[in-house]
């Protein structure tokens, strides 16, 4: 009787996925390596909030599935990661690539296949300039973290500010944001140094940075920042701290012992754990839903990319194709999610512009 009940159940399955194929989205980004945590916490939230649609009946009852590839944050395994999910025709819209470089890497065969590029863990400018009318950012750009971290480094009693970043196109990005930040604000840039994407390779940076420094701003990810500081500190460098969102404030603080004593974040995203927000309740119970008892803001950036990514599948008409996907996202106008606010159009993908600044 059991076996004859379980045959059914799984002819049931079958019928089901043959009349409702999965609706299917790809990502690549950083599962394993030093930026590990960026990507599982980011893909944790759009899982969260793509199981969220499946337990409602999916998108015009079509089920939701993932396609999640791990290219360790480097560019090269991101572009092979990308020409297998553009390969894939079942494949609507990539969505949450984690890092400048390695969404940088993707953009030709982005370009190339014509499909959406979703929310991508970034601020870099390059992302969503008109040459690249296929990208639809969720976050605020780094200009506008760094206008934000600009003005708190003013507002603490620094007029100097010393750099410490990564030497790629992320790096390079949040040194030009806050180049013309701190001008604005009559701050002077003063000494910078880089570090290798994916090391912890920082004690010359250290040695060049921390004399006489008064703030030290910081373009790089959690593992990577969190060496920077440690040794910073043994240095005897007291000063505060200035991070771009990017680097992963929870994961950041884990690696330095639990404290973000003397850091300062620019923030993307609201309050994880303000419940009082109706979208981030939702986004609480659909974490919830997958077992998860930690909120964190790359989880939520997480789920609000994708729940504006799902917002467009249900927009469009007709037939469920690639371009009908970028069609409906260049639809959606102003789209409130529930205290958390995005705006597109024909020559608008920027998506949010909200920035907070966090203080440990």
């Amino acid at each position: 009787m059991q076996r004859r009940q379980l045959l059914t159940a799984l002819a049931a399955i079958s019928s089901a996925a043959q009349a409702a194929p999965l609706l299917r989205i790809g990502a690549s980004a950083a599962l394993t390596g030093p930026a590990a945590a960026l990507g599982r916490q980011y893909h944790l939230g759009s899982q969260a909030a793509l199981q969220a649609a499946n337990d409602q009946g999916g998108i015009q009852g079509q089920p939701l599935a993932l396609d999640l590839l791990d290219d360790g944050y480097e560019p090269d395994r991101a572009v092979a990661n990308t020409e297998a999910l553009v390969g894939d025709e079942r494949v609507l819209a990539l969505l949450g690539y984690v890092g400048t470089p390695t969404s940088m890497a993707a953009l030709p065969l982005v370009k190339r296949h014509q499909l959406a590029f979703v929310g991508p863990y970034s601020g870099a400018d390059a992302l969503w300039e008109r040459a690249n009318p296929q990208v639809y950012m969720v976050r605020a750009s780094y200009r506008d973290e760094a206008r934000a971290l600009a003005h708190a480094i003013r507002a603490d009693g620094a007029r100097r500010v010393n750099v410490f970043y990564q030497a790629d196109l992320y790096g390079r990005a949040g040194l030009e944001a806050l180049r013309d930040a701190v001008t604005a604000a009559g701050i002077a840039l003063g000494a910078a140094d880089t570090v290798k994407r994916n090391t912890v390779e920082v004690s010359a940076a250290v040695n060049t940075l921390t004399a006489n420094a008064e703030a030290i701003y910081m373009v790089s990810t959690y593992e990577t920042c969190a060496a920077f500081v440690a040794q910073a500190r043994k240095a005897g460098y007291r000063g505060r701290f200035y991070s771009l969102s990017f680097a992963g404030r929870e994961p950041l603080r884990a690696a330095l012992g639990g404290s973000l004593q003397g850091l300062v974040f620019a923030q993307v995203v609201p309050d994880p754990e303000d419940a009082q927000l109706p979208v981030v309740a939702q986004y609480q119970r659909a974490l919830r839903a997958m077992g998860a008892s930690a909120f964190d803001s790359i989880s939520l950036e997480g789920y609000l990319a994708t729940r504006v990514l799902l917002e467009a599948l249900r927009r469009v008409n007709g037939p469920m194709t690639r371009a009908g996907v970028l069609q409906a996202l260049a639809g959606l106008g102003r789209l409130d999610l529930g205290g958390y606010t995005v705006q597109y159009g024909a020559s608008e993908r920027r998506g949010s512009r909200l920035v907070r600044i966090v203080r440990d």
